[in-house]
């Protein structure tokens, strides 16, 4: 069993509050991403996990054991760091077997799990070289295997992608999903990738300014956003938001959109939102995916709104879309036929849309 349990941790460095009265439940054997921009606190949590930081306040339990006065050589955790740190005048072997040799593991058992680990990591031809000769992807792959293969009960991993090239990083995702499926471990993972977290994840906590801004699965955060800042946050390319204001009401809601023009709202699901709006001042959020594009005449609720670019994007095209202040991107599948310059309708997606507060940046009415 390995749960963490981390209630209102806090740290801070001089007046500067790194993480701030953070709430956050990992359960055994869950891989959990902490997903934000650089400064949002996730590596100093993770550090507080580890026992490299202590905390300010609040607690942190492994499987309901207080691991404040833990030091981090006791807490049975593994950790890859972004920069490898791993011994480059040892071969491959012996920094696999290093943390093993450490805690005094039968030889027999040394060359077993090694074996086991070039195996999963596919070092196999590598065992023998110094990690010196090694390229900048095999260095990482050396790094997760030395720390994965002393069999932790927490997998810590922090960026350990970043420095990689796009195809190997895509490899390296299955390889990790992999590793986590052969050892069962809890397995916690920093990223600003807000792909790699929807990948590899089971739940994600996104964090801004050592805050908890949303916990939950990857579809949970990508489809219904808890404020303005995971939606934006969250997908590439990032949500459509609209500063605009409600109009009407008792089921005849509308949305103006300024000098960018009025629509009507026809969905009731979005309707039902709305009557939760404390101030008529809102934020109209679309992903660019569920945007369709109809011919401008067509009369449902939407923005005539003029194509301003075509980004031909390999099996994607982003649409780029103005009216008057506004600019929306629609993502479409393939090759897309549209030129530049035509005007055309922006459709609301049914069931797709979402409302924030223009002032707090909250959803408004998300159950």
């Amino acid at each position: 069993m390995a749960s963490i349990e981390m209630t209102g941790l806090t740290k801070n460095f001089g007046e500067l509050t790194a993480v701030n009265d953070l709430n956050l439940k990992i359960r055994d054997k869950e891989f959990v991403a902490l997903l934000g921009p650089s400064g949002c606190g996730k590596t100093t949590t993770m550090n507080m996990i580890a026992g490299i930081e202590m905390p300010s306040a609040g607690s942190i339990l492994f499987d309901g054991r207080d691991m404040r006065t833990t030091p981090a050589n006791k807490r049975d955790v593994g950790f890859v760091f972004q920069n490898y740190a791993i011994f480059t005048h040892m071969t491959v072997r012996k920094n696999l077997e290093f943390g093993l040799r450490v805690r005094g593991v039968e030889k027999s058992e040394i060359q077993r799990r090694v074996q086991n680990m070039a195996d999963l990591m596919r070092l196999n031809d590598r065992l023998d070289w110094r990690t010196a000769k090694l390229s900048v992807n095999e260095l990482q792959k050396v790094a997760i295997g030395r720390s994965a293969v002393t069999e932790p009960e927490i997998f810590l991993l922090d960026e350990p992608l970043s420095n990689l090239d796009a195809a190997f990083r895509a490899f390296m995702r299955t390889e990790l999903k992999h590793l986590q499926h052969e050892f069962q471990q809890t397995m916690v993972y920093v990223t600003h990738d807000q792909i790699e977290a929807m990948s590899l994840a089971d739940r994600i906590a996104v964090m801004d300014l050592g805050l908890l801004q949303q916990y939950g699965t990857p579809n949970e955060v990508y489809n219904k956003p808890r404020n303005i800042f995971v939606a934006n946050f969250m997908g590439s390319p990032s949500m459509n938001l609209l500063p605009c204001r409600l109009t009407g009401g008792d089921g005849a809601w509308g949305l103006d959109f300024g000098n960018a023009g009025t629509s009507a709202i026809e969905d009731g699901e979005l309707a039902r939102r709305c009557k939760s709006a404390a101030a008529a001042e809102i934020v109209f959020g679309m992903r660019p995916e569920d945007i369709d594009i109809q011919p401008s005449e067509v009369g449902h609720p939407g923005l005539n709104m003029e194509v301003t670019f075509v980004e031909p994007i390999g099996p994607r095209t982003v649409i780029h879309l103005a009216a008057g202040d506004h600019q929306v991107k629609v993502a479409k599948d393939k090759q897309y036929p549209i030129e530049i310059g035509a005007t055309v309708k922006a459709a609301f997606p049914k069931g797709r849309c979402h409302i924030f507060d223009a002032e707090s940046g909250v959803a408004i009415g998300l159950e």
